[in-house]
């Protein structure tokens, strides 16, 4: 629904720079936190006092936005940029999920830095709504003039109906297991995405800048009403060649030579396809070149982009994307081989980041963070599947201790599914402390929950001894109470992890078995396009402005992965839940609190996840990068547009 990417959730490796609702990490407090525990060493309270926004080195003057592009900047990243470029349908890894956002664009709907849902005024002329006597609603969209790809051809409202016919496909879903749910709230996508109609019914090509998008009645009313009318464009003549629009009274279809073999060379090509080369784009940047063996991606100014929904065009000719280490990121800063670390986060890095700043080497940013650090269960796979095995294990670790170790005092552990940049967690505090379970560590009680769960046997049958691996009776079968835990490479927070977890369960009767991967590797196997599917993974997740739970904790199959239910958990009173947000009006902030508590309550109790702590980010950066002005919800992808630099 209206740009996966708005909706989805991003994902990336604990530790280090991440990015939005997005990375394992923590950031910014002052103050001496010697003798406190988590709560008040890394609390809300503390951090609070810390924020103090853009700090630049030695006062330095940040100058006139220039006029022209020029210079270039190096970004740096813990998590890889993958050679994966067209949307969150095949990777929601945060650094990719960021490039899409530079590389793609002309969406006609957008969030202002505010967070305001708008029509683009760059894109869109006009828009007209009306709703329609069988409860579907319509939104007709004109196009401005002057809309352009980088190969100088115009964009055209056909380019935006295909995008929608495109992506809702049966040919397209054939291409790579593109999971086709961008546009699911469009009238008659059931029956388009399984190939009963080769026409879209909610879909609508009026003239060359004009399309219209009716969304069903079942998908009404919905809390972000107007982001049903988003829809980013794609180039017809790039990736169906030689196909056309065709508009009929049955709606939008496809004629040509569309198929999926067609797509798997067009886009799923690896060499020159979409997914992998894009090279008639629309956004502020294009891709100039893509290094596999460094994962490293160089971007270019788009010439011809007609600017944001302010206006705005880039001032910084080049951006390079690069991968560095927790481990080194800050000396890269320092010695002028990366210009931006982004989201910043655990104590050892935010402290050598301030140094230099001290020093006048760099400047910093400082914001909350709208996500949390996490242990996210794969609540289809045994034995994670049962709601008091991941209480037990959630009862096996100290987050207090871990989040002052990790963070030294720069976050706050956190009880449910929020981050501490979100206005429900900002009303909501005092009540979060009184009705959510906290999971103080306490081995008794999960060996209790363990016991009354069935794990009451020893591995020759005999009644649990009391010491060592405790196994459950399954239908006959004797199986043993293994957890499989993937991790990745070089990360603070699994080695920490590594050090408080393996014994503590096993002094409760578990078995904790750890295998380190690359972060792609975590990635394919969370979603389940991995060879191994695992029970638990330790990561970070940032929420969109389009928060929607209904989808993350729904049941439906289409949206079992993919950046959506990534839990793969499947309880109907947790779906049920969240489903009770999905038609509150966006201005009844009133209902939707009190909705949302009921949610982080049942959320609490089924845990899919052990939230770990959500912080405050830093970004550092280099004295020649000027006009820098992140938040928690405009990320470094949208802050290029209004940043430059001085040679």
């Amino acid at each position: 629904m209206f740009l996966v990417a708005a909706m989805t959730v991003s994902l990336a490796a604990c530790g280090g720079g991440g990015d939005d609702t997005v990375t394992n990490n923590s950031d910014d407090n002052s103050g001496d936190n010697s003798g406190s525990d988590v709560q008040d060493v890394a609390g809300t309270e503390a951090i609070n006092e810390s924020v103090s926004g853009t700090e630049a080195a030695g006062g330095a003057p940040a100058g006139d936005r220039p006029d022209t592009p020029s210079g270039q900047i190096v970004i740096g990243s813990t998590t890889d940029l993958e050679d994966d470029f067209y949307d969150t349908n095949y990777t929601v890894t945060v650094t990719n999920y960021k490039t899409y956002n530079i590389i793609h664009g002309y969406d006609t709907v957008v969030t202002t830095k505010e967070g305001e849902w708008i029509t683009d005024p760059t894109v869109v002329a006009d828009i007209q709504q009306a709703e329609n006597e069988d409860g579907t609603k319509t939104f007709t969209i004109t196009l401005n003039d002057g809309l352009v790809w980088t190969d100088g051809t115009n964009v055209t409202a056909k380019d935006y109906v295909f995008a929608t016919l495109l992506e809702s496909s049966p040919e397209m879903m054939g291409v790579d297991n593109y999971s086709g749910t961008n546009y699911t709230q469009i009238d008659g996508w059931d029956a388009f995405s399984s190939g009963e109609t080769k026409s879209l019914k909610g879909m609508r090509l009026i003239d060359d800048k004009t399309f219209s998008l009716t969304v069903s009645a079942e998908e009404l009313p919905y809390h972000y009403d107007l982001a049903y009318a988003g829809v980013r464009p794609r180039p017809l003549a790039v990736i169906a060649p030689g196909c056309d629009i065709v508009d009929s009274e049955e709606g939008a279809s496809i004629s040509g030579d569309f198929t999926t073999d067609v797509l798997l060379e067009t886009i799923g090509n690896t060499d020159t396809g979409y997914r992998y080369n894009p090279q008639v784009t629309c956004g502020p940047y294009r891709l100039e070149s893509y290094d596999a063996s460094s994962r490293q991606g160089t971007f270019v100014v788009n010439e011809l982009y007609a600017g944001n929904y302010e206006g705005m065009k880039p001032m910084i000719e080049k951006v390079i994307i690069k991968t560095v280490t927790a481990e080194t990121e800050i000396n890269e800063l320092k010695a002028g081989t990366v210009d931006l670390l982004f989201e910043i986060s655990g104590g050892e890095s935010i402290e050598a980041g301030l140094d230099l700043v001290d020093a006048g080497v760099a400047q910093k940013h400082t914001y909350f963070r709208n996500g949390y650090g996490l242990i996210r269960f794969d609540c289809s796979q045994f034995p994670t599947d049962s709601e008091k095995v991941r209480q037990a294990i959630a009862l096996c670790l100290d987050r207090n201790e871990f989040a002052k170790k990790y963070s030294g005092g720069y976050a706050s552990i956190v009880h449910g599914d929020y981050g501490l940049a979100q206005w429900e967690y900002q009303e909501a505090k005092d009540w979060i402390d009184q009705n959510l379970n906290t999971y103080e560590k306490d081995i008794e009680a999960a060996k209790t929950l363990l016991a009354e769960d069935g794990w009451t046997l020893n591995a020759d049958g005999s009644e649990y001894s009391g010491e060592g691996l405790r196994y459950k009776d399954v239908n006959g079968e004797l199986k043993p109470l293994e957890i499989q835990w993937c991790n990745t490479k070089d990360n603070p927070v699994s080695e920490l992890l590594s050090t408080m977890l393996p014994e503590a369960m096993k002094e409760a009767g578990m078995d904790l078995k750890a295998t380190t991967v690359d972060f792609p590797t975590l990635s394919a196997a969370i979603d389940h396009q991995g060879e191994t599917i695992y029970n638990m993974y330790n990561l970070a997740t940032g929420f969109s402005l389009q928060h929607s739970p209904w989808y993350y904790y729904g049941m439906d199959e289409k949206y079992m992965g993919g950046g959506y239910n990534s839990s793969w958990i499947k309880d109907e009173a947790l779906a049920s839940a969240a489903e009770a947000l999905k038609t509150i009006p966006l201005e009844d902030t009133e209902q939707w609190l009190e909705k949302w508590k009921e949610l982080q309550v049942v959320w609490n109790q089924k845990l899919p996840v052990v939230p770990l702590y959500s912080d405050e980010y830093h970004d550092f950066y280099s004295n020649k990068l000027q006009g820098w002005d992140t938040t928690s919800i405009w990320d470094w992808s949208q802050a290029l547009l209004h940043a430059w630099v001085t040679e």
